[in-house]
């Protein structure tokens, strides 16, 4: 009878590690898997904030888009006010498109105020090069 009793005391010691281990592991994988994992203190959603910023550059990059169009339909159609508003509205095409990599760069860094201040300065570009780009020859 000594002879098994060994065998059930590692069973037991087995099974209970076991156990423990299933508990271990469903505690860790479960909120990772439901989208966070607030065991290590990380949110398991983003910040308000990040999205917001998000929202920011989204619109940011609109703008620019939709500049860009208005500058080419008025390239392509010849109805641009003079030379010198082409090669001014080209360098503010391409301030606004650094503005834009340096908003997305600030997003990744979690500098949210930097974000909010490019956009804004991209915005009023974009809106500048509307403007000029809607000015027709005289």
């Amino acid at each position: 009878m000594r002879v098994n009793q060994p065998k059930n005391i590692i069973g037991m010691n087995m099974r209970m590690a076991s156990s423990y281990l299933a508990g271990i592991l469903f505690l860790t994988f479960f909120p990772w898997i439901l989208g966070g994992t607030p065991v290590y203190g990380v949110p398991p959603v983003a910040t308000q904030e990040k999205e917001g910023t998000r929202d920011l550059i989204y619109q940011a990059s609109q703008a620019t888009e939709q500049a860009w169009e208005e500058f080419h339909a008025a390239a392509i159609g010849g109805t641009l006010a003079s030379p010198a508003v082409q090669s001014s509205i080209e360098r503010q095409l391409h301030e606004a498109r650094a503005l834009l990599m340096e908003a997305r760069k600030a997003e990744r860094d979690n500098q949210f105020d930097s974000v909010k201040i490019l956009t804004q300065q991209i915005m009023q570009i974009t809106q500048n090069i509307v403007q000029a780009s809607r000015e027709k020859k005289q």
